[in-house]
Order: C-alpha cells, then sequence, then structure tokens
C-alpha cells in the first residue's frame, strides 16, 4: 500500500510516503486509514486510475528515450559560434561567479517540477530537494557539461550511466540566453560523450505540462515510453479524503 519514503521524510521534517497504483484500484478503506499516518503522500499511476480514485493532480510525468544514432554526432549548424562546452570537474575549487551561476542553473532546470507548481508546499521543499540532489550529482561523480558564453556559465546538463544508459538529472539554460542554440550543444555533447563510452542509449524525464522542453526533445528524436499522473495527497485535508 502506502510506503515510507525515509529521505523525503527526513529532507522536509515531516512523514512522507508514495502509493503506486497498479492495474486496478486499490482498497480504498485501507488507503484512508494507512493514510492517517503520513503528512503527504504521493500517488503515481497511470492518468485514468488517479483521476478515477479522485486524487487531485499535480503533473505527468513523461519518461522518454533515445537511440543514440551517426547523425546526433554532428554539431548542428544553427549553434551560435561564441556557445563554448566544456565537462566540469565539479569536486574542484569553483569560483564564486560559477558558484552563484550554478546555484540559478539548478534551481531554474526544476522550474516545471511538482515540487514548485504545488503551491501548498510552503517549507522550502524545492530548494532542499533540488541542493541535495546537486550534492548528490557531486558525491557520485556523476558527468556534469557546461555551457559558456564569453566565459559566463550560461547553461549545464548532468548525466549518470545507469543500467547500460546514460540517463539525464537536471539540465538549465538562463533564460536571457535561450535560443543561441545552448541547449542544443550541451545535448550534442552529452551524446557524443556517452557515444564514446559505448553508450547507444540515453533516457530523461520532464513534465508534459513544459511544451518547451517536450518539443526540444522531439526535435532531438527522443521518444515518450511512459506517462505517469502525479497527485499529492494530504490526508489531513478534507478536499484531498477520497470516498
Amino acid at each position: 500500500m502506502i510506503k515510507l519514503l525515509p529521505f523525503d521524510t527526513s529532507l522536509f521534517g515531516y512523514r512522507v510516503g508514495q502509493l503506486q497504483l497498479g492495474r486496478c484500484l486499490p482498497d480504498l478503506e485501507k488507503v484512508n486509514n494507512q493514510a492517517k499516518n503520513f503528512d503527504l503522500i504521493y500517488v503515481m499511476g497511470k492518468p485514468g486510475l488517479v483521476k478515477l480514485c479522485g486524487w487531485s493532480p499535480i503533473s505527468t510525468r513523461v519518461d522518454l528515450v533515445k537511440n543514440i544514432i551517426k547523425t546526433d554526432l554532428v554539431q548542428s549548424p544553427k549553434v551560435d559560434a561564441e556557445v563554448e562546452v566544456s565537462e566540469m570537474i565539479v569536486s574542484g575549487n569553483l569560483s564564486q561567479s560559477d558558484q552563484k551561476a550554478l546555484r540559478e542553473l539548478i534551481f531554474s532546470s526544476g522550474q516545471w517540477s511538482r515540487f514548485k507548481q504545488d503551491i501548498l508546499l510552503a517549507n522550502q521543499e524545492y530548494e532542499k530537494l533540488y541542493s541535495t540532489w546537486w550534492e548528490t550529482i557531486k558525491a557520485e561523480k556523476h558527468k556534469v557539461i557546461v555551457a559558456r558564453i564569453s566565459g559566463k556559465l550560461v547553461g549545464f546538463i548532468t548525466f549518470k550511466l545507469l543500467r547500460g544508459r546514460g540517463h539525464v538529472g537536471l539540465f538549465a539554460v538562463k533564460g536571457s540566453e535561450q535560443g543561441r542554440g545552448v541547449g542544443r550543444k550541451l545535448m550534442h555533447e552529452a551524446l557524443v560523450m556517452l557515444d564514446g563510452c559505448g553508450f547507444r542509449l540515453l533516457g530523461l524525464s520532464t513534465q508534459k505540462a513544459n511544451k518547451r522542453a517536450m518539443d526540444f526533445y522531439k526535435k532531438f528524436g527522443f521518444q515518450p515510453i511512459k506517462e505517469t499522473l502525479i497527485a499529492h495527497w494530504r490526508p489531513g485535508l478534507k478536499p484531498q479524503n477520497i470516498h
């Protein structure tokens, strides 16, 4: 039924659980009784089933995957020549300007995150989660590629190698520099690095409502493989109770 999430519980300071819906309706009486022990529950499942149960959706996560082909390894001529990309060694000493720029990019990478979209999350859950995510990226030594224009950090993409494929973690471009091909060059470099390591697949997740990101990934040849509707259920709030 509802699974306690120790990490989220510790990070947010209250009990957080997850209810993963299967192919059919759960025993709602048992679910409601168990829910009394939680302050926040992530309800996840196929869109139709989540809505049928009466939970209020926060977002629809789309998982996508791409097969790396030869044409992916050729840089697009549409990219601004001023954009320079390179791998960043995040364990080293970063300048104050890089630290500031990275912090802004880390938080902007999740503007469509359900933790940002849920207006009832008002205890800096979003900031805590993304700050911790970045620390995990550093600790686990994920690949980090950054983009610069005139030496200034304007974008980044991170990915890890997982079960025979690469998987993108954080990806963002500074708002004022969008439209110059920064995102395209970052993604191209990630594909080249993966190919050099002998990997042929790259996966990632985004929000269906983020049309700009969905269009970007479609142009790169990513294919959606799964959609998951996610609701944030707060058992203590009467409008969230299910019957």
